[in-house]
């Protein structure tokens, strides 16, 4: 499936950044050992999706912020990347540039603001690294350009249920943003649908001179959705961007940040020619074994497998999990919660610890249960 664009002449007069520091603790033991947009992903790394969209919309250099357990990322982009952006792609990490690291979304962008500057462009295009999305986005900077906006957001619309997850925000009829909330627990609806939030997708245009006043000026602006989008909001110079209005079909987007999400998401993409939208890098056939757990819900990340007889339902089993012999995960919630971690909405994370404690532990377990006369 090809990407619905083709690459054109460098956006020359915009600068780049991709916000890739993240720890991403609600996917726990996930992101143990790096970081979030590091993880894997459909034959890759969450990463790709993005890194994708900005080398295909023209993008001539990119400069990446990283932090928390940045290597195995990037060696990835150094590896899969680097020789696509001609202007360089680079990485600018937290913990090196000053103690502490960079204390937010909005002060890694800070830290880097002399950089910045040099590049001589009008507009910046600040990027998260872990959300699964395709998009092309000269067609923002546009929109953003002709709107006289100091920031543009990009959003979608979510289930209700879900916005509380998110930043959420209300808009008139021309595209203006009248509020803004991030993650707040009673979510504003949309007009036209009761059951549906308007949400930030993490994906923003920027004056970069606005911002960098911002940026420098007294007082603590640290953090997109905490300080610098609520700043624009007041001021009344914060514009909306609909990129599904942009496309044909169905627009797709999804914020992995759950177990749960993630693990969904993953079976999207597991036949990579019914993925719903393309992959950025190229992938191997999918194992009779994978598509066989997927029948059940589960996800095999690299180097996973199922023992004979072996059964795991609506379960990501982490890299290098073996799921020995006859071993039932996922039909009984509550043994399953004494060795691996299950979500309230029944995805079960399976790691190679976790089943080392199985192994180890569960013999005595029930030897002490059948036995309790003999428990001290």
């Amino acid at each position: 499936m090809p990407f619905p664009f083709s690459p054109k002449a460098p956006v020359v007069d915009a600068f780049c950044v991709l916000l890739a520091g993240g720890q991403g603790t609600r996917l726990h033991e996930l992101t143990s050992t790096e970081c979030k947009p590091a993880v894997a992903f459909a034959g890759g790394k969450l990463v790709d999706f993005t890194v994708a969209n900005v080398m295909r919309s023209g993008m001539a250099q990119l400069l990446v912020a990283t932090q928390y357990l940045p290597d195995s990322l990037v060696r990835h982009l150094a590896g899969e990347w680097r020789h696509q952006f001609p202007g360089g792609l680079e990485i600018r990490d937290g913990c090196h540039l000053r103690p502490g690291g960079y204390r937010g979304t909005a002060d890694a962008v800070r830290a880097n603001l002399a950089e910045i500057a040099a590049s001589g462009a009008d507009e910046l295009l600040v990027l998260s690294a872990d959300h699964v999305y395709q998009m092309d986005y000269r067609a923002m900077i546009e929109a953003h350009r002709a709107a006289g906006a100091k920031v543009t957001v990009a959003v979608d619309e979510v289930p209700l249920a879900q916005a509380s997850s998110f930043g959420v925000l209300s808009a008139d009829g021309k595209g203006w943003v009248t509020g803004f909330a991030e993650k707040p627990a009673r979510p504003q609806p949309v007009p036209e649908d009761p059951t549906r939030a308007l949400v930030s997708m993490g994906v923003y245009v920027l004056d970069r001179r606005w911002l960098a006043q911002l940026l420098t000026s007294e007082g603590a602006m640290d953090d997109f959705g905490q300080d610098i989008l609520p700043e624009a909001v007041r001021q009344g110079s914060a514009q909306v961007y609909c990129p599904s209005s942009n496309i044909e079909g169905a627009f797709y987007w999804r914020d992995v940040g759950t177990l749960d999400s993630y693990r969904l998401a993953q079976l999207d993409f597991l036949d990579p020619a019914k993925a719903p939208i393309a992959l950025p890098t190229a992938t191997v056939k999918p194992s009779r074994q994978m598509l066989q757990a997927a029948e059940y819900g589960t996800i095999l990340l690299p180097g996973a497998r199922l023992g004979y007889r072996a059964r795991a339902k609506r379960a990501i089993l982490a890299p290098g999990s073996y799921v020995p012999d006859g071993l039932a995960i996922g039909e009984d919630p509550e043994e399953d919660r004494r060795w691996f971690r299950v979500t309230c909405n029944g995805t079960s994370l399976v790691t190679p610890a976790m089943l080392e404690r199985h192994r180890e532990e569960r013999p005595r377990f029930h030897l002490v249960a059948a036995l309790p006369f003999l428990s001290p």
